[in-house]
């Protein structure tokens, strides 16, 4: 069939000039310096570093942590030293114990039984030389520090002061009562209980995002790609971790937000932890996510820095309230 375009009058037309739009040759884009000249520039220092409020807060932190383990070891050091010489005999017992097996090659015994049981006799009689070379010489070191150690002894007895032979008893009891603590009861505990918030990784960023029923991420992550790019490193900010990417064509980050729950439910966090927000300057498909440490109801509100007694210009904004990352919200009094 002619599809040539014909006039009015019936009369074929000329072909029209083909209009090349993607161009097989020319620029692609804009040249490098050009890409420099706009490129986003990274901090050099972080931003927990370059703000005071909280590089201070961190440094008040970690001073606090630090006074109360040492003050909750402190008290108790009396009933440690207790506990310890309590457990110093099992503990002896344990390296007397365990001294003896290693000399004997008593852990090499169940592969020797094994052997003799399957009726291996090739096996059993390497394993039988081999504990025979291994009992020699530790029979040798074992000779070696009964003798040595009873003389190292007496001449710390004899040429040591006073305070030194205190010193070294103490630190041998203490020693020996902590080889005979059992495994389930430990003499010294844990002063604080650490919350468990796990590590933001970009395994569990991608899962949450394909758990949110957006067709374009699943379709994406069902062709065996990420179905998000993201543009930095996961850093730790503030309280939290922050992710940051691309997502797919015709997503946008209002998408995201809109389904929070599920992305809270994919990134196995409480909902108040959970913070995915737009990027100023950006296309409306660029993510930023928050993760916190705590849900937001339950951190602990600093103090309001216009409550010291300091004079302050009204006319200039002041900080009024924090967002959900802890950061100062500033706004005009007047």
């Amino acid at each position: 069939m002619n599809h040539d375009k014909q006039d009015p009058g019936g009369a074929p037309l000329a072909s029209a000039p083909v209009v090349t739009v993607d161009a097989p040759r020319g620029p692609s884009g804009p040249g490098l310096v050009d890409r420099v000249r706009g490129a986003k520039r990274r901090p050099v220092v972080p931003a927990w570093a370059r703000s005071r409020r909280e590089f201070g807060a961190a440094g008040k932190g970690v001073v606090a942590y630090a006074g109360h383990v040492s003050a909750y070891h402190a008290v108790r050091t009396p009933w440690y030293a207790c506990r310890l010489t309590l457990r110093a005999p099992r503990g002896v017992a344990r390296v007397v114990g365990g001294s003896l097996r290693w000399l004997v090659d008593a852990e090499g015994e169940p592969l020797r039984q094994a052997a003799a049981t399957r009726e291996d006799i090739e096996e059993y009689l390497k394993l039988s030389r081999q504990r025979d070379r291994r009992v020699r010489w530790r029979s040798v070191v074992g000779l070696v520090a009964t003798v040595v150690v009873p003389v190292v002894g007496i001449g710390l007895y004899v040429l040591a002061p006073v305070w030194l032979l205190a010193l070294s008893g103490v630190a041998a009891v203490m020693v020996m009562g902590r080889l005979g603590q059992p495994a389930d009861d430990p003499v010294i505990h844990r002063t604080v209980e650490i919350p468990k918030a796990s590590k933001l990784t970009s395994d569990i960023v991608l899962r949450a995002l394909g758990a949110l029923g957006i067709p374009a991420i699943n379709q994406a992550q069902a062709k065996g790609g990420p179905g998000f790019a993201f543009t930095s490193p996961i850093t730790r900010d503030g309280p939290g971790w922050l992710a940051e990417g691309d997502l797919p064509y015709g997503v946008t980050v209002i998408d995201v937000i809109d389904r929070r729950e599920r992305l809270a439910s994919g990134l196995r966090r409480p909902l108040g932890c959970v913070w995915p927000e737009a990027v100023p300057d950006e296309h409306t498909g660029r993510l930023r996510l928050w993760v916190g440490d705590q849900d937001m109801s339950q951190t602990r509100q600093p103090k309001w820095p216009l409550l010291d007694v300091k004079p302050l210009d009204l006319f200039k904004a002041q900080p009024f309230a924090t967002d959900q990352r802890g950061r100062w919200v500033v706004t005009s009094l007047m």
